[in-house]
Order: C-alpha cells, then structure tokens, then sequence
C-alpha cells in the first residue's frame, strides 16, 4: 500500500545572529507551522540541523546540544528557547507614541498629487491620513487621544480644511478625503502670494532698519558770509557813503584812477523814488487742512500690504481658530497692556475688511457709504485691533498725501534811487557796485492731513 507524503516548504536557513533583520522566535513558529501533524518529533528535530546555515552560530549550538535536549520536541524548543529567549515587549509611553505620529510627515508636494501605489494609486494627503490612522489605532487610541499632535503637524495648506475634533480616525480619514484636488490647488496658490507678499515686506523693513542704523553722511553746506546792504537814505549828500565790500573783492587788485569827470546840469528829482520791494514767489501758510481722500482704493491698498506682516485668516471655522491662537500669541509675547505698532502687529479678525480699507475703527468693515465708530452697532473689536488699525489708516493718508515742494530760491536785486551826485563833484574811482547774498523765502511747513473717513473717534467728515 503507498503511503502519501505531504510535501514540506522548507524554510529560509537559521543564522541565529539576528542579523539583517532576524527575527528567531518568528523563525522558529514559521518552521513548526509547516510541518503536517503526523511528523513525529525525532522527524522534526533531525530536520532541523538541515535548516541551520553552515558555519554559523545555529550549526554550533545544535552540535553542541546534548542528547537529552534532543529527545523530545518539547526539551528540544525549550533548549532553543533558552539561547534565543522571546523579545520582551515594549509599553511606549504617550510621549514616544506621538513622537512616531509626529515622524509620519506630509510633503507639501504630496498634497493634491496621485501617487502610484503597489496596489494602486492614491492622492498624498489621502495615504498619509491612512497611515496616520492605521499607527495611531495600533496604538489602541479609538477615540482621537492624538489628533492633537497630527493636526500640529499637518501642512497650513490641508490644515485650513480640517476641524479641531474628531470623534473616531475614521471620520478624520473621511474628512481629508473629501477634500478637492482644485481646491488644494488653489490653497497653495493663496499661501505662495502671502508667503511672497511677507517676503517683500521684511525685504523693505530690512532696508528701512539698515538706513536708518547707517544714514548717509550730511552734506557740508559752504556758509557764506552775510554782508548786511547799507541802510537805504533819500538825497545826494548820500552819495558819498562808502559801501561795504565782500571777503573776494577786498582782495580784488586795486582798480585804475580814471580822470576826474564834470557833471553838467544833475537832474535831481523833485521827489525821493520809493525802492520796489523785490518780489518772490511765497506760498504762504497752508490752509486749514481738510479731510483728503488719501487716495483710491487701489492705492490704498497698495500702500498698506506693506503693514500686513501678519495672515488675515479666512472667515471659517479653521481660520478663526487659528486667530484665537495668534491673539494669544501676542499677548504673551508682547503683554496685555501693549499698543501694537509696525514692529509688533496686531492679527485681523476674521471676516473684517482689510487694513487701510476706509473700515470702521470699532468694528473693522468697510461700508458704503462709511460710518464712523460712535453710531457703529456690531461687535466691537479689541481694544489692541482698533488701534492697529487706527494708525495704518493715519500712516497711508499720510503717504498718498503729497506735501508741497519747496520754492526755488529767487534772484533778488536791491535798487537804489537814481540820483547823481551834485554839480563840479569829482570821483578819484569808479562806483563800486555790491553784490549781495540770493537768499530763499522761508517755507512753512504744512500740516499733516489727516483722514478721517468716518471711522474715527473725531469729529464727522
């Protein structure tokens, strides 16, 4: 009668060096595993010093092995046990468990792309959720104990789709699911603006912080010596006074003698001739500053995103509460009592219109037409808000204001009256004509105007 063997896969050979990642007490269940129940234990044994690797430290230990530990299978695993004990099991701790949840990191360029898989393909975010789930219920935390430490980690990007709290990993697996492939797209389009658009302004901070650590050197303004004009006298007996001369024409070489000249007949005048007063252009003292527009809207805006260091979150859920945490930030760097300034920004609440929109100082929406703070009735703002705002809408009226230039200095002449000197009077020299210093009117300096726009705590436009 034949007898029918079943046919035993042998397993990979048995080092017992745990070396390339050998695990033994897995080996050692694999090979027990494979043999039909009607292997005999002598059967078991002896085939297994044919599974030992030659030369290596299993082959060793199983020729050193006394006969008695070979008797039986059961003498014989526990002898196997003894040099190759079980690995002990290792409880993590909750801080080793979300450092491994917090090594699973999402590429920004995994975001919204297929990806090929063994079995398949699959968006990034959406493996990466999966694999997040799958360690963190490995971890036997069913209800969500570490979504805290996933969502810190989530890029910004996938971050403003997601809520705060998940009542099981597979709705938070749903939830980054559904998200759209174009509406991450998008996302990343918004975050690369506001990230270029922070670049520029700390670009332009820098350059103002290094001017102002090293201004250029003052130019040297050559002073001139002021010679007062002789006191203005009516008559010829005037005539005769000597005139004061500048530095350069003192040391003039001397002028010729010319001869003695006789006049004829001096037509005096019956009537002094009052001196014209040289005239110059003076603009006067400004006005009473009005309320200037301070420019269009588009040019407001263009001159206040240089103040909006900080994100203006979206009016969702996501984006309030990622406001709440910049409040929060800010208060604890900067204290409750600080006024925010162009070093230390205040964030913009959501769903108020940006700054340097003409808004309400009160409130932070822009309407049409403005309305000003003591008649608005929505929420107020905080106090650290309302000031922020306050001084960027002050700080771009001011530069879209343009000051008046100052006036180009005019060439003044003094005129002295045209009166000869008296009959049979002789001059040894010529009349010697002064040069006076050109001087520029003063210009005063004009007011600041200041916007009010209807949402200040002044008075109405």
């Amino acid at each position: 009668m034949a007898t029918t063997t079943q046919a035993i896969v042998p397993q990979p050979s048995f080092y017992g060096d745990y070396e390339k990642g050998e695990e033994l007490t897995d080996w050692m269940r694999k090979y027990e595993l494979s043999f039909p129940p009607s292997y005999s234990d002598m059967d078991k044994v002896a085939r297994f010093e044919l599974q030992c690797a030659a030369a290596s430290p299993a082959e060793t230990w199983f020729t050193n092995l006394s006969a008695a530990d070979k008797g039986s299978w059961t003498t014989f695993r526990t002898a196997f046990r003894t040099c190759w004990p079980k690995p002990v099991e290792v409880t993590l701790t909750v801080a080793q468990k979300k450092d491994r949840i917090h090594s699973l990191v999402l590429k920004d360029k995994e975001i919204g792309v297929m990806i090929e898989e063994d079995r398949g393909r699959d968006w990034g975010h959406v493996k990466w959720a999966r694999k997040v789930s799958r360690m963190a219920q490995g971890f036997n935390d069913n209800q969500c104990h570490l979504l805290d430490v996933v969502l810190e980690n989530t890029p910004q990007v996938l971050r403003d789709f997601l809520t705060d709290h998940y009542a099981t990993w597979a709705d938070f697996e749903a939830d980054v699911a559904k998200i759209s492939a174009s509406q991450l797209g998008k996302a990343k389009q918004r975050l690369a603006l506001e990230r270029k658009l922070r670049e520029d302004v700390d670009k332009l901070q820098n350059q103002i912080g290094n001017n102002c650590k090293n201004p250029p050197p003052a130019s040297q303004n050559l002073q001139i010596p002021y010679v007062p004009p002789p006191a203005y006298c009516y008559g010829y007996r005037h005539a005769t006074t000597p005139i004061p001369m500048l530095q350069s024409q003192q040391n003039a070489p001397p002028q010729p003698i010319f001869p003695p000249i006789a006049f004829q007949n001096p037509q005096i005048p019956t009537a002094p001739q009052v001196p014209q007063t040289p005239q110059a252009t003076n603009p006067g003292f400004p006005q009473t500053p009005t309320r200037a527009r301070g420019g269009s809207p588009a040019d407001r805006a263009r001159v206040a995103v240089q103040y909006a260091s900080i994100i203006h979150h979206p009016d969702m859920e996501a984006g309030k509460q990622a406001y709440n945490q910049q409040v929060q930030d800010w208060h604890t760097q900067h204290g409750t009592e600080a006024v925010p300034n162009s070093q230390r920004p205040y964030p913009l609440k959501p769903g108020t219109s940006p700054i340097g929109s003409r808004q309400c100082f009160n409130c932070g929406i822009a309407t049409a037409p403005p309305h000003q703070a003591y008649d608005c009735s929505n929420t107020p703002l905080p106090p650290q808000e309302t000031k922020w705002r306050e001084t960027i809408s002050r700080l771009v009226s001011r530069t879209l204001t343009s000051a008046p230039m100052p006036s180009t200095p005019k060439n003044v002449q003094f005129v002295t009256p045209a009166t000869g000197p008296p009959a049979n009077v002789q001059y040894g020299a010529p009349p010697v004509t002064t040069a006076y210093l050109q001087y520029g009117y003063y210009q005063p300096e004009t007011y600041d105007t200041y916007e009010y726009a209807g949402n200040e705590y002044g008075p109405q436009q």
